[in-house]
């Protein structure tokens, strides 16, 4: 977004922000945040601290950044109010929740959370950080209302390590899967209307957050690897004290089958299984898929859980390519339906992507803790912001959107250009 553009769109981002300014506490604060935004929107090639400050009217480098690293206000409460307001503008009883974690490479090992670590934004392993993103995708539209920096074990345990990165003393090691939940839980209990959860293979084959979303009473549409273990009819348990016809009596609940891999279970399924389903409408018409279904109870923990169903989705063309999905939603739930949800799980992807590329949420350069929450905050409250303003523009973007070319060395410092 170049300054004409921003300038346009001031009276509109002032009155937005004018709901939040009291989360930031003394007037100064109230000030940085507004200017900050501001330089988050602005664009450029890098959207550092030093260069908001150079490129918008009344910053000061060093006030900017002890705002954004040091600052007592607590991010937590802004994306709070966030949830408030998309509840109130947006709130759809059968929106998607969407789970996805994205990768923010760094240099160095002191940034809070970074290792070498697999990143599925980056497509490799790679020296970063790892953030747990919570999306939202309703009939207005989708956003970002929550997330979570995902903190490796070796980092857990290392407490002069933690301490030098201002990592709070309550943070205890958690995974992706259980840092998902919370926010999807979180989300519930504030009165965040939705219906279904969504994800990848990561919270899929994550016993514990399906169990999770399950006791929140919503239904989820997740992925499943294909050496994910199943039983195609109800397993028999032999419960515990029970004598076998040879050996000691088994002090353990055991299932009397063995389960199958999905992969295998698939593969004997015959041709009438399958049935065409259009699954998103695309920009030259419906994209339609093969799909199959049937009845399964996934392993979880060594036993059955309970009865789910088992989409197997094919693409049409020379070189097919599966992909399995399960679901606790009830049979009267049609499969049409369930790979529409599925389907859903774009929109994170591109908030990823819009986040990164309009509002600068991977361009940060503090390294500790309380640093990356508050600018992630701020960074998913300048997208909540364009996506409010594209939703009442008849879904048009309110800016003109320009890629960032590959970032290189900083700019020089140049006349502030908004006021």
């Amino acid at each position: 977004m170049d300054a004409q553009e921003l300038r346009s769109l001031r009276p509109q981002l002032d009155l937005f922000l004018d709901r939040y300014a009291l989360l930031f506490g003394r007037p100064e604060a109230q000030g940085h945040a507004r200017r900050f935004v501001q330089g988050l929107l602005l664009g450029g090639e890098r959207r550092s601290v030093e260069n908001i400050a150079e490129a918008v009217d009344g910053c000061v480098v060093r006030s900017l950044q002890q705002f954004i690293s040091a600052s007592p206000r607590d991010a937590a409460a802004v994306l709070d109010e966030l949830r408030r307001q998309v509840t109130t503008e947006w709130g759809d009883p059968d929106a998607v929740l969407t789970v996805d974690e994205t990768g923010f490479p760094k240099k160095g090992v002191k940034s809070a959370g970074v290792k070498r670590q697999y990143s599925g934004t980056l497509g490799r392993t790679e020296n970063c950080q790892v953030g747990v993103f919570l999306g939202y995708h309703a009939a207005k539209g989708h956003a970002l209302p929550d997330r979570r920096l995902f903190l490796p074990a070796e980092w857990a345990a290392d407490a002069p390590r933690r301490a030098e990165a201002g990592v709070p003393e309550a943070v205890v090691f958690r995974t992706k899967p259980e840092l998902a939940l919370a926010m999807a839980a979180d989300a519930a209990a504030a009165g965040l209307p939705f219906r279904w959860v969504a994800g990848d293979g990561v919270y899929g084959d994550s016993p514990t957050f399906c169990r999770g979303v399950r006791a929140l009473g919503r239904w989820y549409v997740l992925d499943s690897s294909a050496d994910a273990r199943v039983w195609t009819a109800e397993p028999e348990l032999v419960p515990p004290g029970r004598k076998p016809a040879r050996g000691r009596p088994t002090t353990v609940t055991r299932v009397k089958t063995k389960p199958a891999r999905v992969d295998e279970v698939v593969a004997g399924l015959p041709a009438s299984a399958w049935r065409q389903v259009a699954v998103a409408e695309g920009s030259q018409g419906p994209l339609v898929c093969d799909y199959a279904e049937l009845a399964v109870w996934f392993i979880e923990e060594g036993l059955p859980g309970v009865p789910e169903r088992l989409l197997v989705r094919r693409s049409i063309g020379q070189e097919a390519e599966l992909k399995y999905h399960r679901t606790n939603a009830p049979a009267s739930v049609p499969l049409p339906v369930l790979a529409a949800v599925r389907s859903k799980r774009w929109s994170i992807e591109q908030d990823f992507q819009n986040a990164k590329g309009e509002c600068g949420l991977d361009e940060y350069e503090t390294r500790g803790w309380a640093g990356w929450h508050h600018h992630t905050a701020l960074s998913v409250l300048a997208l909540w912001f364009l996506a409010r303003q594209r939703d009442r523009s008849g879904g048009k973007n309110p800016r003109a959107h320009r890629p960032r070319g590959a970032r290189g060395p900083r700019p020089p410092a140049r006349p502030a250009v908004v006021g």
